[in-house]
């Protein structure tokens, strides 16, 4: 054995890796890629584009925020729950989760706010609650046969149907102050003035507006035909009155929070009738309900259905009363759920006469009907 092979050959001594050198223009590169690519998620998760997404918002039992002065109330079995929807200006990436989402919609900032800023909106939206509230309180009031003395100063547009004759004359914020030069002081005013008559009936309306109650024009309008009674004159707008004022024999607060718009004026009003009257007005359901309430008893549209119909389900309601011009839609996504259609107080509480309640436990009303 040689010297030389007792000796421990060690493996041949390899060059480490080589960094590799960038340029600067290769560096400059990468850096512009990273700040492109943060710049895209950022937008896509705080961008606002002009779109908001509809979803389905909650349901909540009106009774527990619905409080009485000056008159006895009762406890409660079953409820009478309001219906919202989620309302919230779209990022890119909320829009793409809407368009995979089937019971969320998308809505132009336009069909949203209208002409008006989503702040003037808001407000307008919280002023419409208030009208609401107001509403119920007074139907629910004169279903129980109290004399309630009522002023305003105009028919305030709230929203304008696509398609209907008012699309493009009117926009909501607009005062209808006349009609064919009679003052319209009262929403039901030009509810009446509009119902008395035929399609194709040409009236003047004196309109102003919200934001400027200084400006004055007038606007004509050719009537269409209501869909439940085609001999009537159709408009084609949901209003509210300016500066409503009651003389209210009894103190009712109904406390909403920060939720706005007119949705919940039939609910308010059942759920007025359930607080103050012994027996359970819904038969001891779960019940919800959408559409405004207007002076004259009569319950109007308010749009959403579909997200209010998901947020019904949710809730596990068991029957669910919306305007029948929407009943069509709502059934398309109830699964199950009882939808029936009302335009009226009187249909409502017929309606719920069939489960026990309605009707059927509130004291006979005043005239034969429950609407003025």
């Amino acid at each position: 054995m040689t010297v030389e092979e007792l000796i421990v050959r060690e493996p041949p001594e390899e060059a480490p890796p080589s960094t590799p050198r960038w340029s600067p223009k290769a560096r400059w590169a990468a850096a512009l890629g990273a700040f492109v690519v943060v710049g895209l998620v950022s937008a896509a998760l705080l961008v606002k584009l002009p779109y908001y997404t509809m979803s389905p918002g909650s349901a909540r039992a009106t009774e527990p925020l619905i409080t009485v002065e000056g008159a006895p109330t009762y406890d409660l079995e079953g409820s009478v729950d309001y219906l919202t929807v989620s309302l919230r200006q779209a990022t890119p990436i909320e829009a793409l989760a809407a368009w995979i989402n089937p019971s969320v919609d998308v809505k132009s900032e336009e069909e949203i706010n209208g002409n008006q800023s989503a702040e003037q909106n808001r407000q307008l939206n919280l002023q419409m609650m208030n009208e609401s509230k107001d509403a119920a309180t007074y139907q629910a009031l004169h279903r129980l046969g109290y004399d309630i003395p009522t002023s305003g100063t105009g028919a305030v547009v709230a929203s304008v149907q696509e398609g209907s004759p008012a699309d493009g004359v009117l926009v909501p914020g607009d005062v209808i102050v006349s009609v064919d030069g009679q003052p319209i002081a009262l929403n039901r005013d030009l509810v009446a003035a509009v119902g008395a008559q035929a399609p194709g009936a040409v009236l003047q309306l004196g309109v102003t507006n919200l934001d400027r109650p200084d400006e004055n024009r007038t606007a004509e309008v050719t009537l269409g035909a209501r869909a439940d009674d085609p001999a009537k004159g159709f408009l084609g707008v949901s209003t509210f009155t300016r500066d409503l004022t009651f003389d209210f024999p009894v103190q009712v607060t109904i406390d909403t929070g920060r939720v706005g718009g007119p949705s919940a004026g039939l609910a308010f009003t059942l759920g007025l009738l359930d607080v103050m009257t012994p027996g359970s007005l819904t038969g001891g359901l779960n019940i919800a309900t959408t559409g405004t309430m207007s002076l004259d008893g009569s319950v109007g549209p308010v749009g959403g259905v579909h997200q209010k119909v998901e947020a019904a389900k949710r809730q596990g309601v068991e029957l669910m009363l919306v305007p029948s011009s929407e009943v069509d839609e709502a059934r398309r996504y109830a699964d199950g759920l009882r939808v029936e259609p009302v335009d009226t107080l009187d249909q409502a509480l017929s309606v719920l006469s069939t489960v026990g309640g309605g009707d059927a436990v509130l004291p006979p009303a005043p005239g034969g009907g429950s609407g003025t």
